[in-house]
């Protein structure tokens, strides 16, 4: 079967008119079979459903060739822009299993980057994307692991290659492997590789410098930074970005340091959440001891923390404890009964429950709204009742 004609302005139109009138896929389909396209009906459907997912994730208005799996591996315009800062003194760069070119989009026009993939489709979709966004870059079908000429940097993402139709999830089977990423880090001055945020971190060298990024509800990826890109060698950083691309950072304090341990207490004035990337870089307990000497864990092994003052915003969904009963329908119902609840959000750590069915049989009928976390404190399962600040 031909390919989607890419740089066909009669299919240009029909698609930006099928999208910005939102027409039926009855309608499109039987639209599609009258036209020169007839033969490509499924994969342009397909295809058209995806235009407003990658208008917003890459914020542009651009016609992009891509399709499901390529704009489910890329890179977003939030996280994408954040990166290319990383590559401000980059002199040149290979774009490694480049796709459809998410991780160049958002590089500096000026600086030479060169897309390199297996897949001649991807290779396809990368030239006409950076085309399309004004960008127009040199892109090869080659195997990364035996280019004869590299640039002088380079950006890889081996984490999410395809198998049987979908994103891969295990690390020992990445393509190409963490080890070879290792072994191609030598030929450059510098470099980044992308990772799942789970991926173990001992299998990282002490050289590196590691980056948890996401936003404030989510840790999306983790970074690894090679060569010249490493400013805090052997540190590690968590990044969140929040919706206007403004990013707040924390940084280890000591090399190799991201281990710090919060004391276990009791409960106190005010319950936090650590964000994501907090969790995953294993930075909360060191950025919640910068906030407040005295914060603590409520239970050993589950990540809310305890305090007497409200800890840094940006890195901590603060709460306002109100009060806490052992966790029996009863007791709890009488807890939201003197609090006056009757619109519940429910949390879970550390405790099995299905938060719907919780609310349902709980039923509050009070006028005030709160949080009821079910979780433990001192091992003990526990309702604790709170308000957002």
């Amino acid at each position: 079967m031909q390919s989607i004609p890419w740089e066909d302005a009669e299919f240009a139109n029909f698609v930006n008119e099928a999208v910005k009138k939102k027409t039926d896929v009855l309608k499109l389909a039987d639209k599609l079979s009258k036209s020169p396209f007839a033969e490509l009906r499924g994969p342009i459907l397909d295809y058209i459903t995806l235009v407003p997912k990658y208008r917003k994730k890459f914020n542009t208005d651009a016609l992009l060739a891509c399709d499901k799996l390529a704009l489910e591996q890329s890179t977003a315009a939030d996280i994408g822009k954040f990166k290319a800062h990383l590559f401000e003194k980059a002199t040149s760069i290979d774009d490694l299993c480049c796709g459809m070119g998410g991780d160049t989009f958002f590089l500096n026009k000026e600086i030479p980057v060169r897309g390199v993939d297996l897949s001649e489709e991807r290779i396809e979709m990368y030239r006409f994307n950076t085309r399309a966004l004004g960008a127009p870059r040199e892109a090869i079908l080659a195997d990364i692991r035996t280019l004869e000429k590299r640039s002088a940097f380079f950006t890889v993402d081996p984490a999410r290659r395809a198998k049987d139709g979908d994103n891969q999830r295990n690390f020992s089977e990445l393509t190409p492997t963490f080890s070879e990423v290792l072994e191609l880090s030598k030929l450059y001055k510098g470099g980044m590789a992308k990772l799942p945020p789970g991926y173990p971190t001992d299998e990282f060298p002490a050289n590196v410098e590691i980056i948890y990024l996401g936003a404030k509800n989510d840790c999306r990826e983790c970074l690894v930074l090679f060569g010249e890109l490493a400013e805090n060698p052997g540190k590690t950083r968590a990044v969140s970005i929040d919706h206007t691309g403004n990013a707040v950072s924390w940084i280890s304090e000591n090399v190799h340091s991201t281990d710090k341990e919060l004391p276990v207490g009791k409960l106190s004035a005010y319950l936090a959440e650590p964000i994501p990337v907090l969790v995953r870089s294993h930075l909360f307990a060191e950025v919640a001891l910068r906030s407040d000497p005295d914060a603590h864990l409520i239970s050993a092994g589950i990540a809310y923390a305890a305090s007497d003052t409200p800890l840094d915003p940006n890195a901590f969904h603060n709460f306002r404890i109100l009060g806490s009963a052992p966790i029996s329908t009863g007791k709890v119902k009488k807890l939201l009964k003197e609090f006056d609840i009757g619109k519940l959000t429910l949390k879970k750590r550390g405790v099995e429950i299905v938060p719907e069915a919780e609310i349902k049989r709980l039923a509050p009928k009070g006028k005030r709204e709160a949080i009821l976390f079910y979780t433990r404190v001192a091992g003990e399962k526990t309702a604790i009742l709170a308000e957002s600040l």
